[in-house]
């Protein structure tokens, strides 16, 4: 039955109504982003904003505690989690406490693989790749592979 319904569906109807629920918890979504499943997202959703033209696959995670902001033709990946909480941890005595909440910002054309993990406070510059499981726990410069522990320029990797 529900395939049935879901062939005379038009295409990416889920994705829009993914889309469509976001918005009206207040996140701004641009009309032509892609989802390939509902994202998980912890705090106020009117801190979340996504750009034109970006697809973002099963599993994602956004932890809202501040702003996270994906610019146009960002492609994400499986499981990819988005932390924007952070701990001081200067006093030995309250390890973790307090909470300090710090952005993310993606800029355009990024390209993020599965499973990895941004930090927060990080700005991952423009047309930069990051490799599938890496933990970007600083800033990247645009046109920057990053697989693993390495960055590597994408113009040097090139040529």
């Amino acid at each position: 039955m529900m395939g049935w319904a879901l062939q005379r569906c038009p295409p990416f109807t889920g994705a829009r109504a993914i889309a469509a629920v976001l918005r009206l918890a207040g996140a701004e979504i641009a009309s032509s982003v892609v989802f390939w499943g509902m994202p998980s997202l912890t705090g106020p959703a009117s801190r979340l904003a996504i750009g034109e033209l970006c697809g973002l696959n099963f599993g994602c995670y956004f932890e809202l505690d501040a702003a996270i902001t994906l610019e146009p033709h960002v492609a994400v990946g499986h499981e990819v989690m988005f932390l924007t909480r952070t701990h001081d941890a200067s006093d030995p005595t309250r390890r973790g406490r307090p909470s300090a909440p710090k952005p993310i910002k993606v800029e355009a054309g990024c390209w993020l693989g599965s499973r990895c993990t941004i930090l927060p406070g990080v700005t991952i510059g423009a047309g930069s790749v990051i490799g599938a499981s890496a933990v970007v726990r600083e800033n990247v410069p645009p046109n920057t592979l990053v697989a693993g522990a390495r960055r590597v320029s994408l113009a040097k990797w090139r040529g």
